[in-house]
């Protein structure tokens, strides 16, 4: 959509030769889309620290970027903002034991990926589900800052709602083309230009490949999917519970969020 973008690909080697990183910049990494990406990797602890310390987001003769893309928010707030540099952020939200049970199929054939577990093969979803797997709670610890072998506290919860509400723009992946819609808004999209139309029909068949049991670029497949109230979906509510009573109160918060998108941007921002 034209737009600049820092996330991990500004810190691909596969670019190094053609980026000059002594320099903040936006460069084109692609031929056939218009979007330009800056030469940071903000996906991870040591790649926000070094943008910082290039003066990524203070310098004044940096190059401009529209927003940044990471699942490292937590840090990258703390390390690039500040109450006078201020940001919103913006998520698309999947119900965490239905991420949960991708993760289960996914990893288990994902020979490529570190995370690989070829155990998993023989497991049912069930079995799977039995006990902790060396994650619980995903969102809320990423919201709060607490690492895996901490303990969560009904407090913590209460944060990462606060912040929830007070930070984020709010997509559901249930309601994916309504979300991308407020996003689109909030960003200033306009949806009725070609070349925007032809960036969302990309994305949107993407997706459907993924629904038709095919590879995609996100590494994505087809599964099965545990009903609600069956053994496997029990135990992962449980080991869970605290994402799970987040997931509720985001989707309330999804709808209280109707209001600021049946404007302009401004209105959608404000």
């Amino acid at each position: 959509m034209g737009m600049s973008i820092a996330n991990e690909v500004g810190g691909n080697p596969k670019f190094a030769a053609a980026v000059d990183r002594s320099t903040l910049q936006a460069f084109k990494p692609w031929t056939d889309n218009p979007g330009r990406v800056v030469n940071v990797d903000v996906s991870t602890h040591q790649g926000i620290m070094d943008a910082g310390r290039r003066g990524f987001l203070g310098d004044a003769e940096q190059a401009e970027v529209d927003f940044i893309s990471t699942s490292e928010f937590q840090f990258a707030y703390t390390m690039l903002y500040s109450p006078t540099h201020r940001a919103r952020m913006f998520a698309l939200f999947r119900h965490p034991i239905e991420r949960q049970v991708s993760k289960f199929f996914y990893l288990r054939k994902a020979t490529w990926e570190p995370t690989y577990n070829e155990r998993w093969q023989k497991m049912s979803l069930t079995e799977w589900a039995s006990r902790e797997r060396g994650e619980n709670n995903w969102m809320v610890r990423k919201l709060v800052g607490k690492d895996p072998t901490a303990e969560l506290t009904p407090e913590d919860l209460k944060v990462a709602m606060k912040i929830i509400q007070t930070k984020f723009v709010i997509g559901l992946l249930d309601r994916y083309h309504e979300s991308i819609h407020r996003f689109n808004m909030f960003l200033g999209v306009d949806e009725t230009s070609p070349r925007s139309q032809q960036c969302m029909d990309e994305f949107t068949e993407a997706k459907a490949s993924n629904k038709r049991g095919k590879k995609n670029d996100g590494n994505s497949y087809e599964h099965p999917e545990a009903k609600e109230g069956s053994p496997a979906w029990k135990s992962l509510a449980q080991i869970h519970s605290y994402d799970v009573a987040l997931f509720k109160f985001i989707r309330q918060e999804y709808g209280n969020q109707a209001h600021l998108f049946q404007g302009d941007r401004t209105t959608a921002v404000n």
